[in-house]
């Protein structure tokens, strides 16, 4: 059995994830991108809110949270209504159909996970939980203290 490098194993694991949620969204037939999903679950998390929390939450660039909020607005599965304070500003939020939408995607991702966690223990979860909020906590501190990382790093 060959080696695998610490770095190989979570880039394994990060795609098998996201193949197991595609797959699960197909399944479904759930027609929406996982910026979409990401986007729709941001709005869910704040609701109501703005364009611009939205891209702050998901670290998006106000453009692209956009053309993904154009693409919901049309497909009725957002609303948007006048900012009662900023007259400027819309403030967002879920349709009925958004919200059964977002229904079908927690149940996808409650399936993907209990595929991925087949065979562990409470404790093993646990664990993982705890090691991988550690991880990311740890990069984001480095990107804290370097803001400006080469362009391979850049965070995506």
């Amino acid at each position: 059995m060959s080696e695998t490098t610490f770095g190989e194993s979570l880039h394994q694991l990060m795609h098998a994830y996201k193949r197991a949620l595609r797959q699960a969204y197909a399944d479904a037939e759930l027609d929406l991108t996982v910026s979409h999903i990401r986007t729709l679950k941001a709005i869910r998390g704040q609701m109501p809110c703005t364009a611009q929390a939205i891209a702050q939450r998901t670290q998006r660039d106000k453009a692209q949270i956009t053309r993904l909020l154009r693409d919901l607005l049309d497909a009725n599965i957002i609303v948007k209504a006048p900012h009662p304070e900023d007259g400027r500003s819309q403030m967002l939020s879920l349709t009925g159909h958004g919200r059964s939408l977002l229904e079908s995607v927690d149940a996808c991702e409650r399936e993907a996970h209990e595929r991925l966690s087949n065979g562990m223990t409470q404790a093993d979860l646990d664990a993982f939980l705890r090691l991988s909020r550690l991880m990311i906590s740890n990069l984001k501190s480095r990107e804290s203290r370097c803001p400006n990382p080469p362009p391979d790093l850049t965070p995506s």
